[in-house]
């Protein structure tokens, strides 16, 4: 009974830890084009001395996260802004 709950325990973190983004990083947007992903979701972890890849954290189809280096042109910013000009606030 207790092995059949650690294996359980073991398996569940497993699980977790292959389903959840990285806390470090920044949120990106990263383009289907780079691959197939549940969504664009990701966090961008670094990028190359050249600046030509870039390497993410993004979930696959079946919900598991993967760290791969795809090319930067795929890989978009999530928080932009957009502000209004100031004549169109009166």
């Amino acid at each position: 009974m207790r092995l059949r709950r650690g294996l359980l325990a073991v398996s569940l973190l497993g699980l977790l830890g292959g389903c959840l983004l990285p806390t470090r990083g920044t949120p990106v947007y990263v383009d289907m084009r780079a691959g197939s992903f549940w969504s664009g979701e990701g966090r961008l972890l670094e990028v190359s001395a050249d600046q030509e890849r870039c390497r993410v954290a993004v979930r696959n189809r079946t919900l598991v996260v993967r760290k791969l280096w795809v090319d930067c042109a795929h890989v978009h910013a999530t928080s932009v802004r957009h502000e209004a000009p100031a004549a169109s606030l009166r």
